[in-house]
C-alpha cells in the first residue's frame, strides 16, 4: 500500500444534496488545496475507499483529487430512493464544491455514464474524462429509481446502444481515455467503441485493454501496485 507524501493530508467533508448527506474527502498536498480531479465509484457495494490505494499513487505523481460516497453507500445517508439522475446530481455537486477547472474525472463502472454526462456540460469545464470499466445505459432507464423497472429496462439485449449520453458526447471536446478489462464479464467490449465512435469532437479518444483483469478492476488494483501505477499512468495522460 502506497504512503502518503510528506505533507499531504485528507481532508473531511460532507457535502448537502437534496435529502442526502455525502461523506466525501479532499487528497492534497501541502502547498494548496486545489484538486482537479474527481474519481466517482462504481455500484453494488462500492465507495470511494475501494479508490483510496489509487488515489494515494495518484498523489505520489503530484495529483491531488477528491472522492465522495454516492448516497446509499459508505458513509453517506440513504433517505430518498436512488436513481442514475440522483447520482449525476450528486456527482455534479461535488465537481462544484470540491473541484477546480480545468478538470479530470473518472467514473468507475456504473459512474462510467456519470463521468461522460458530466463531461458533456460545456461549464464543467473536464478536459479529461477516464472510464474504467465504465458503463452506458439506456436512457429510458435514467430516471428510473434501482428496483425492478431499472433492472428489467437493463435486461433488454443492447439496451446500452441507446443511450442518451451517445448523442451528447458528439459535442464534447476534451480527451477520453477508455479502460477495459479483457475479462470483463459485466461490460461488453463493444461499449467502449460506441463511445468512440460518437465521441467525434474529442481532442483525442483512446481505448486501453488491461489484459487478464476482469471487472472488479478497483478490488484488484487494492492489493496490485503495479496496476495502480497502470491507470495512474492513464489518468495522468502517460
Amino acid at each position: 500500500m502506497s504512503a502518503l507524501p510528506d505533507g499531504w493530508r485528507a481532508q473531511p467533508r460532507a457535502l448537502a444534496v437534496g435529502a442526502e448527506t455525502l461523506a466525501a474527502d479532499l487528497l492534497h498536498g501541502p502547498a494548496s488545496a486545489t484538486v482537479q480531479t474527481l474519481v466517482l465509484h462504481g455500484a453494488g457495494q462500492g465507495d470511494r475507499q475501494r479508490q483510496w490505494p489509487l488515489r494515494q499513487t495518484l498523489a505520489l505523481r503530484g495529483c491531488a483529487s477528491a472522492a465522495i460516497d454516492f448516497s446509499g453507500h459508505g458513509q453517506s445517508s440513504a433517505r430518498q430512493p436512488n436513481s442514475l439522475a440522483k447520482r449525476l446530481a450528486e456527482a455534479q455537486a461535488a465537481l462544484g464544491a470540491l473541484t477546480v477547472a480545468p478538470r479530470t474525472v473518472v467514473g468507475v463502472s456504473m459512474s462510467g455514464e456519470i463521468a461522460l454526462r458530466l463531461a458533456c456540460r460545456p461549464e464543467n469545464r473536464i478536459a479529461h474524462v477516464v472510464t474504467l470499466v465504465g458503463a452506458l445505459y439506456d436512457g429510458a432507464a435514467f430516471e428510473l429509481p434501482f428496483g425492478p423497472a431499472f433492472s428489467a429496462a437493463l435486461r433488454r439485449p443492447g439496451s446500452w446502444r441507446d443511450a442518451t449520453v451517445l448523442a451528447l458526447i458528439r459535442r464534447y471536446p476534451g480527451r477520453l481515455t477508455l479502460i477495459r478489462a479483457s475479462e470483463d464479464a459485466v461490460i461488453p467490449a463493444e461499449v467502449a467503441e460506441l463511445i468512440r465512435a460518437h465521441a467525434v469532437a474529442a481532442s483525442a479518444c483512446r481505448i486501453v485493454d488491461l489484459p487478464g483483469v476482469d471487472h472488479r478492476v478497483s478490488e484488484r488494483s487494492q492489493h496490485d501496485a503495479l496496476l495502480r501505477e497502470r491507470l495512474a499512468d492513464l489518468i495522468l495522460e502517460q
